[in-house]
């Protein structure tokens, strides 16, 4: 089933997807040669930065937890126990990598999937240990569980880290603005290529 929606669907798809915008290239490659100040013009209206580091803010704050856990630490702890206990049961006893793997549609011969779909067994049953220790911990020893916790908590933000990926770089449209044709050629001859090889794709499927 996998298989045949990768085949009728997905990639008819993406080959109609390549094949439009490589006629969108040819396009604009022609443009590049034929009209280049009205396709500066066209450029100048339609090239906008679009920015996520202002929207995705929110994903950058930390928000901490801990005050709600510690006022319910008996029941947060009792559904730990109970949930974790319940799912590692399932999964050390009633629960193979062969069951797991022909849930993941991975056939039996595939000896990658079969090793992918032990080894995420294997690490279900031990995240699912861990929390019964948690919740154990949060029930019986709040204190010895607050102390790990003040050593191993850390936050780690990416909108330091990516903050040159968030840097507007304008050097390829400097470059095609000053050799516009050599740039509209190439821009043409490659897309070119790719929408006949696209379109030769979708007719053999026809």
């Amino acid at each position: 089933m996998n298989q045949a929606v990768i085949d009728q669907l997905l990639i008819p798809l993406i080959q109609r997807f390549f094949l439009f915008f490589g006629l969108v290239g040819v396009v604009v490659g022609i443009g590049l040669v034929l009209q280049r100040e009205r396709m500066h013009q066209l450029f100048a209206i339609t090239d906008r930065w679009v920015s996520l580091r202002h929207g995705t803010k929110w994903l950058a704050v930390p928000r901490d937890i801990g005050a709600g856990v510690e006022r319910h630490r008996r029941l947060v702890g009792s559904i730990f126990i109970v949930a974790a206990t319940f799912s590692t049961v399932t999964l050390a006893w009633r629960t193979d990598g062969s069951e797991l793997a022909a849930m993941l549609s991975v056939p039996a011969s595939n000896q990658i999937g079969s090793l992918i779909a032990n080894s995420t067994r294997g690490l279900l049953i031990s995240g699912g240990i861990l929390a019964i220790a948690v919740g154990i911990m949060l029930l019986y020893f709040p204190q010895a569980l607050r102390r790990i916790e003040a050593s191993s908590d850390r936050w780690y933000s990416f909108r330091g880290i990516n903050r040159s990926g968030d840097t507007m770089h304008t050097g390829f449209n400097r470059w095609t603005e000053l050799h516009p044709r050599a740039m509209g050629a190439v821009i043409a001859v490659g897309a070119l290529i790719v929408a006949v090889d696209n379109g030769l794709a979708l007719y053999a499927r026809s």
